[in-house]
């Protein structure tokens, strides 16, 4: 893929050959992903891509789509070869230093909603924040703040650049925090939302390669992948405001055991809400 300036018609094409062996391998369209691939790099809609092949491709997005066909063909997920997500309808940057945003966890932002719907000046914390994908969507669709962190600097990085994507950089606080380690102990919030690693170390065999390519500790967790639920649910209700309330995606299989450490630390009206896959994804409870 060098020389001329070509077409997108043509740019699609040679993709597509590139991209041929490696994704038969693996059982996946390789036209497919090629279109995916041009369709946001490009920043256009892939019904745009198929009715404007004529149109030539700027020197710099075709570096671009080089460069991604080659981070793709070296098992990186696609969302770090286009540094695009999407969450909640949202557009989001993404690069190998945050976890790439799932639908599974649209699920959080989802039961925040229907808690806290029509409420005013709401104070979230949000740890764990990684890509600022649960503290963007919370601005975007609640009326809140949130204080997020994370003990990543560079996810931190990447968290303010989605918030000033989304046009709510000034109303998240990001902050470099092992959990609530630099959370000033006079803030209380209306609830605390939490993505934690929740992979246990023994299920690393079982992952993906491209699962092993987002950074490790956003995925694992020690104690069979509960460490952080328990360390969380124990501090959080020093910073929850009476009846606030705590939200945590949790792993498959984990649910009945992640609310049994919520029934231990006292949170009442302990509930779960299920993922498109009917996979219980969601428990929350209230500071009781």
């Amino acid at each position: 893929m060098s020389g001329r300036i070509k077409t997108i018609g043509e740019v699609l094409n040679e993709a597509a050959l590139m991209l041929r062996d490696y994704c038969e391998n693996k059982e996946e369209d390789y036209k497919k992903i090629a279109l995916m691939m041009l369709s946001q790099i490009l920043n256009m809609e892939k019904t745009e891509v198929i009715l404007n092949k004529g149109l030539p491709v700027e020197q710099d997005k075709y570096e671009k789509i080089v460069n991604a066909i080659s981070k793709y063909l070296q098992d990186y997920p696609l969302q770090y070869c286009t540094n695009k997500a999407f969450f909640m309808g949202l557009e989001l940057y993404v690069d190998e230093n945050v976890l790439i945003p799932r639908f599974d966890t649209e699920v959080l932002v989802e039961v925040a909603i229907e808690i806290f719907k029509g409420r005013k000046n709401l104070y979230f914390l949000d740890i764990g924040t990684g890509s600022g994908c649960i503290a963007v969507a919370l601005c975007k669709f609640l009326d809140c703040k949130v204080f997020a962190v994370d003990i990543s600097e560079r996810a931190l990085e990447v968290a303010r650049k989605n918030a000033k994507l989304n046009g709510v950089e000034n109303r998240i606080s990001f902050v470099r925090s092992n959990l609530f380690e630099d959370i000033p102990k006079n803030l209380r919030f209306d609830a605390i939302i939490s993505n934690p690693p929740y992979i246990s170390d023994e299920e690393i065999f079982e992952l993906d390669p491209r699962v092993l390519k987002e950074p490790h500790i956003a995925l694992f967790s020690k104690e069979d992948g509960l460490w952080f639920f328990r360390e969380i649910a124990n501090k959080a209700k020093l910073y929850l405001k009476d009846g606030g309330y705590i939200i945590f995606e949790v792993g498959f299989s984990q649910a009945e055991k992640v609310k049994e450490i919520l029934k231990k630390n006292g949170y009442k009206n302990i509930s779960s809400r299920r993922d498109l896959n009917n996979v219980e994804r969601c428990i929350f409870a209230i500071n009781g």
